[in-house]
């Protein structure tokens, strides 16, 4: 048998560790040859077959641990390195002396059993290599600026094409600190006048893109706390501050060094420190200077008559960036000229120079001034298509996130300036930028944004991109906490779609909605829009009572009010109003519009014409205008009248605009338009004046539901019984109160022939109650023009004709009965719903 020896032989040990450290001090010998072959060129290398790849890559290895030993090994003079390789082998040979090297059978490391020794001789190893580090800086004064500099220079584009993940575990290296400070040497250098080689402006260069890709890292990545303070104290610490205002202050005084070639590369590492929002503020103030300054409007007027010159870099380009947004119209119409002048309806030019500068103005331009300019927008966006979709050159798509941004910002300032964007060749780009997989996340999420507040009805069915749509903004909302507010923007302009509202319905993405209101009140202001669809307002009723009874407490906010106001008129018929009405007219329209309102107003009062509310005037002017379009109060204001049955008179105060959503429902293609842009108001008098005609009751089904009842000065709201009136559609006694889904085909056709349906009691012949229903589901779903298509292609088949008028009568007696069984089913729960929020809301006043 086999018995195991727990102790290794000493003398098998001590010859193993001998033999190792043979083999190290081979390998030290070597490497040093290696060493100095490199440094010094003359000199020939004992291996003469290496080749110069395998040469960089052993090179690598050796300097891989830290930068004081790269220093060490590359720098030392001759001398100093034979005495580090002296204080290696004496202590090399003590430590074998005692035991260290000295391995088992398992290659375990045994340590020395003298403890005390082995620490003495740690002690000592420390206080050898701390003094070496102290002959580093004497050895350094000796070193070639030049190799320094060239060494350093390639660390640091390395790291320029390091991936995100390989620079962040990079930062806290030593040579990083190095960079930073050989970066500051070579500013103070310039700052002080003194003569700057190519290969010093070159690094400059190299820093400059290397800092700007560490600042990125804050926006594309997700850092701790310790790494953004790394990156902020690598960016952004006094020392180097200070001198890039000091570097600023020089310029501005003097113009002597206004075309020094060198100022191409300041220019690229101060563009470094504008992309970290949170830090341009250190800046503030030395950049707000400069771009006030006689010079900056200077050199932004010759960038319209001549080249670019490497001032022109640093202060329109690179200045421009790092400051925040000032107010001066000389200045925004200088930018708005320049756009003008170089990206109108033309190719963009191959000039990185000048895409430079334009990138700077880009970040300047104000949107107030901005908003009533449509020769620069429309270069915007020409400047915006002539892009190529699939260009892979950065000098290019470097500006489609600014053009985004600039855009998303203008939508959400105005909504005619999102009806003025409104193009297919637009929409087609913002598609493939949505859709296609692999984009820049930035890009895709602003396409989708923009899309949600230019994109029409009529796109959304076209294009079939409704559901598409809405899932992704959801998804960003969810997900990107940093874009949140311009998620909400962009789903309050694509809530008044009914597309939009059907399908959020569909989802019950309610429920989530109601949850952001606790951080965000424009979440009041989507729901609002929302409740003018009927299925909104049954989730409301039926699953969100907590909501409401939380709205009842909110009586300063209109848009609670509104919401409330949408319940409690829901399914509740109304007779018009008969009480004298004591003023003339009333003007509906967007607050944002109110600088054509008075105008208008101050010509109807020349002529004694008085102006009152929509209760207690006798005509209605109604503002056209996307602004009024997209106002909930403008939109309940004109129920409120239709109901009424007031005369509404449509006038167009801006242009563009779109007759849909809920301005299609009016037919006003059947009234008469006043053009108060071009005419004024001298063709309103007649219409105002006249006696207005008594209108019977409406009680049509249509998609605007019923306003909200008067206000009293205590902001709540009244409830009356509904009138009773018959049912104006004719349904068959045997299934009165039987739910349509239950109806059998036989029901069906009878409810066409009663109906006078003659064709689509012969298409229907094996329709049932929940065929009926799908049918009707279709056809609020797709255009009409497209259900009619089909209609008639079915008639045909059957030898039939399909009019038009005959399926305008179906549409209407279908809608009328689905409106008359949720009436029946929800009227009285509705209706003591809304009271009971109502009434529980005038008793908290009252107390």
């Amino acid at each position: 048998m086999h018995r195991s020896h727990p102790n290794p032989s000493p003398v098998s040990s001590k010859y193993l560790a001998y033999k190792k450290f043979l083999r190290d001090q081979e390998e030290l010998t070597l490497n040093l040859k290696n060493i100095h072959s490199l440094i010094d060129q003359s000199a020939p290398t004992p291996r003469p077959h290496i080749t110069e790849r395998t040469r960089a890559r052993q090179v690598n290895e050796i300097f891989s641990t830290n930068l004081f030993d790269r220093f060490l090994f590359e720098y030392l003079r001759k001398d100093e390195l034979e005495k580090i390789l002296s204080e290696n082998d004496r202590l090399r040979s003590r430590m074998i002396k005692n035991g260290a090297f000295t391995d088992n059978h398992n290659n375990y490391l045994s340590r020395s059993l003298n403890g005390r020794k082995r620490h003495r001789d740690e002690m000592q190893h420390r206080c050898v290599m701390d003094r070496l580090r102290k002959q580093i800086h004497r050895v350094q004064s000796d070193l070639s600026t030049s190799s320094y500099l060239t060494y350093l220079d390639d660390y640091v584009q390395i790291l320029s094409k390091c991936t995100d993940q390989s620079l962040i575990e990079k930062l806290n290296e030593n040579y990083v600190d190095e960079i930073q400070k050989q970066t500051r040497f070579i500013l103070i250098q310039w700052h002080n006048e003194h003569f700057i080689d190519q290969s010093s402006s070159l690094f400059i260069e190299h820093v400059g893109h290397l800092y700007r890709k560490i600042a990125l890292l804050t926006e594309r990545c997700q850092l701790s706390e310790k790494q953004m303070q790394r990156i902020e104290h690598l960016l952004y610490n006094s020392e180097m501050t200070q001198l890039i205002v000091s570097i600023l202050e020089s310029i501005l005084e003097s113009t002597h060094r206004h075309h020094d070639p060198f100022l191409r590369h300041l220019a690229i590492l101060i563009d470094s420190f504008s992309l970290m929002q949170s830090q341009k503020t250190i800046f503030n103030d030395i950049s707000q200077r400069v771009l006030r300054s006689d010079y900056y409007q200077q050199y932004l007027t010759e960038l319209l008559t001549s080249e670019v010159q490497v001032i022109h870099l640093l202060f329109v380009g690179a200045m421009s960036r790092l400051a925040n947004q000032i107010e001066n119209a000389t200045l925004n119409e200088l930018y708005s000229q320049f756009l003008i002048q170089f990206f109108h309806d033309k190719p963009i030019p191959n000039n990185p120079d000048l895409h430079y500068c334009t990138l700077g103005i880009l970040s300047q331009l104000n949107l107030s001034s901005l908003i009533n300019d449509y020769p620069c927008i429309s270069a915007l966006v020409s400047f915006f298509l002539g892009i190529p979709v699939k260009s892979t050159a950065d000098t290019m798509k470097v500006f489609r996130l600014p053009l985004l941004k600039i855009f998303n910002a203008l939508c959400i300032q105005s909504k005619t300036i999102a009806c003025y964007l409104n193009n297919n060749d637009l929409i087609d780009v913002l598609l493939h930028h949505a859709t296609t997989r692999n984009q820049h996340c930035q890009i895709h999420i602003y396409a989708c944004l923009l899309l949600g507040h230019i994109i029409s009805e009529s796109q959304l069915i076209q294009y079939r991109i409704s559901h598409k749509l809405l899932m992704k903004l959801l998804d960003i909302l969810f997900s990107s906490k940093n874009h949140t507010e311009n998620v909400l923007f962009s789903l309050l302009s694509l809530s008044i779609h009914e597309q939009i509202q059907f399908l959020i319905a569909q989802t019950y993405q309610l429920r989530n909605l109601i949850q952001l209101t606790k951080q965000h009140s424009i979440a009041y202001e989507i729901i609002w829009k929302l409740s003018f669809h009927s299925d909104i307002i049954e989730q409301l009723t039926k699953r969100h009572e907590n909501f409401l009874e939380h709205l009842s407490t909110l009586a300063d906010l209109p848009a609670a009010q509104g919401i409330l106001g949408n319940i409690q008129m829901k399914n509740i018929p109304h007779l018009p109003n008969t009480n004298a009405m004591p003023f003339d007219y009333a003007l509906v329209s967007s607050p944002k519009d109110v600088h054509l309102i008075r105008s208008i107003e101050d010509q109807l009062r020349k002529h004694n014409i008085q102006a009152g509310t929509v209760d207690n005037s006798r005509c209605i002017i109604l503002c056209i205008s996307e602004e009024s379009k997209h106002d909930c109060t403008c939109q309940a204001a004109i129920r409120q009248a239709l109901i009424d049955c007031k005369k509404i008179l449509p006038c167009i105060f801006q242009k563009p605009y779109r007759i849909d959503d809920w301005f299609e429902t009016l037919n006003l293609s059947e009234r008469k338009f006043f053009n108060l842009i071009e005419s004024g108001a001298q063709k309103l008098l007649p219409e105002i004046q006249k006696d207005p005609q008594q209108l019977s009751t409406i009680v049509k089904r249509t998609r605007i539901l019923s306003p909200p009842l008067k206000r009293n000065s205590q902001a709540t709201f009244t409830l009356s019984p509904p009138p009773q009136q018959p049912s104006p559609v004719e349904v068959p006694p045997k299934f009165q109160g039987k739910k349509i889904q239950t109806w059998t085909n036989r029901e069906v056709l009878q409810w066409c022939e009663k109906n006078q349906l003659n064709g689509f009691n012969k298409i229907l012949t094996l329709y049932d109650g929940r065929s009926l229903l799908a049918l009707a589901h279709i056809s609020r779903m797709n255009a009409p023009h497209t259900i009619i298509n089909h209609l008639r292609n079915d008639c045909r088949k059957q030898g039939l004709r399909l009019t038009f008028v005959e399926f305008v009568r179906f549409q209407a007696a279908l809608d009328e009965l689905l409106r008359l069984e949720q009436t029946l089913l929800r009227r009285q729960s509705v209706s003591l719903l809304a009271s009971r929020y109502v009434y529980k809301g005038r008793a908290t006043q009252k107390a």
